[in-house]
């Protein structure tokens, strides 16, 4: 079968960005400059285009041109690392690892909020129905978006059975700057373990908008459940787009440099 032209285009296209002919943010040659390179017209430049498009590689946007995309991820603790802190320790944890990969208006906004125990949370929650007491159906829910260059960069919810968070600092719509792992401490519960869940997705409409996302570009989705001996303290759940984002896993005893190690590395590199 032979190869259409604006595959031929994508193929050229996706080589030269491998080889790095054109670096992070420049701006590429434009539909009719590629289409006399390639012998096609400028329609098929522009499919051609799209292919990489849809795979996350460059950025078009309208009125300006085509952009090779710019993928400096920040590390996202998939698990707890020594030396790291909690996910919700925004000014000495997550923002200044956003400022080292060179971004520098970074802001968070958290709100909470208190709604009955959805099946889905029930289910993570371990809850089964009204013999934990009237109130056990409630959970509280604590959201924190993160916003980098004024869009939308990662979006975390927090949901919390309403028994441990009532009339709590975790009720408070305040940054916690000790974070949560410490605040649970401090009413007498200890994280003693947690179990894990990652996938990726692609985003509603509404989520494409709310993170202004390419065609193409997936959800990164991180799960996480929480627990004192058997019981369920919290179920965190943290969306964020595949392109600005890599997860970080460790084993064993590893040293404290490991976070500023792998805060080093970006998986886009070629």
């Amino acid at each position: 079968m032979s190869t259409s032209k604006k595959t031929v285009v994508a193929d050229h296209l996706r080589e030269a960005l491998s080889r790095g002919d054109f670096k992070p943010g420049e701006r590429l040659p434009g539909e009719e400059e590629l289409a006399e390179q390639f012998g096609v017209s400028r329609a098929t430049a522009r499919l051609g285009m799209r292919i990489l498009q849809d795979e996350g590689v460059i950025d078009i946007q309208a009125g300006r041109g085509a952009f090779v995309a710019d993928h400096r991820p920040i590390v996202h603790l998939a698990t707890p690392v020594s030396g790291g802190t909690d996910s919700e320790r925004f000014e000495d944890g997550y923002q200044p690892h956003l400022r080292e990969a060179g971004y520098d208006l970074i802001e968070q906004q958290i709100k909470v909020s208190l709604d009955t125990m959805r099946p889905r949370v029930a289910k993570r929650l371990r809850w089964a129905g009204e013999e934990q007491g009237p109130n056990g159906g409630l959970v509280v829910i604590r959201s924190c978006d993160r916003f980098v260059e004024g869009g939308l960069w990662q979006s975390q919810v927090t949901f919390f059975p309403f028994t441990i968070a009532s009339n709590t600092p975790l009720m408070s719509p305040q940054h916690l700057e000790q974070g949560v792992t410490s605040v649970l401490r401090d009413l007498g519960y200890r994280e003693e373990w947690n179990w894990d869940i990652v996938g990726a997705r692609m985003p509603s409409q509404d989520e494409a908008d709310s993170f202004n996302l390419g065609p193409g570009i997936p959800l990164l989705v991180h799960e996480r459940v929480v627990y004192d001996g058997d019981r369920p303290l919290r179920f965190t759940e943290t969306i964020m787009p595949a392109n600005r984002h890599q997860l970080l896993y460790s084993g064993g005893d590893a040293p404290e440099e490991l976070l500023l190690m792998a805060s080093d590395v970006n998986i886009f590199e070629r």
